[in-house]
């Protein structure tokens, strides 16, 4: 019995240690709502939450300086921010698998103007990169996720997710 007891336990701690993530349940169909966190500032700030932004059109974009892909797309958020951001667009970065301060040059050198925080890795690894990094997901005003770029975003296509989020269509 104390067997069958130990054994029932181990495969309910399981569970709750693989927990199904953002990006599973976005590829899934799925438009769960954004899970909240609470992060450091990348410029040394004090902290920066997800549901700061609430009300807010999010793109929520994990990165890393070593990602070439990243360094591809970040110029593409301060557009973002030029073209949307006084109707209610916003992009928060997330440094991943990165030391802060090489995160801070990167920042730096492509000139970002939005929010940034570092993340030593369980804010990652509860929302998921799927392959890798880039990973940007699009988070709707009322805080449900609708969509993810899995890789390198390009102009188009997220002019193509937010066009209609801004015309209250999506």
């Amino acid at each position: 019995m104390l067997v069958l007891l130990g054994m029932v336990g181990l495969f309910a701690r399981s569970l709750a240690q693989n927990q199904t993530t953002v990006y599973a349940l976005v590829k899934d169909g799925k438009t769960p709502q954004a899970p909240n966190f609470s992060l450091p500032d990348l410029r040394g700030s004090g902290h920066d939450s997800l549901a700061a932004y609430r009300g807010r059109i999010v793109l929520l974009n994990f990165w890393a300086s070593w990602c070439d892909a990243c360094q591809e797309e970040a110029p593409l958020f301060n557009q973002v921010i030029a073209q949307y951001g006084k109707r209610g667009v916003t992009v928060v970065g997330v440094d991943t698998g990165d030391f802060a301060s090489d995160g801070r040059a990167f920042a730096r050198t492509y000139h970002e103007h939005y929010p940034l925080v570092h993340d030593s890795g369980s804010v990652s690894q509860r929302w998921g990169t799927g392959s890798g990094l880039p990973v940007t997901y699009v988070i709707n005003r009322q805080g449900k996720v609708v969509y993810l770029f899995d890789g390198v975003v390009t102009g188009n296509s997220l002019n193509a997710v937010l066009r209609p989020m801004l015309q209250g269509t999506a």
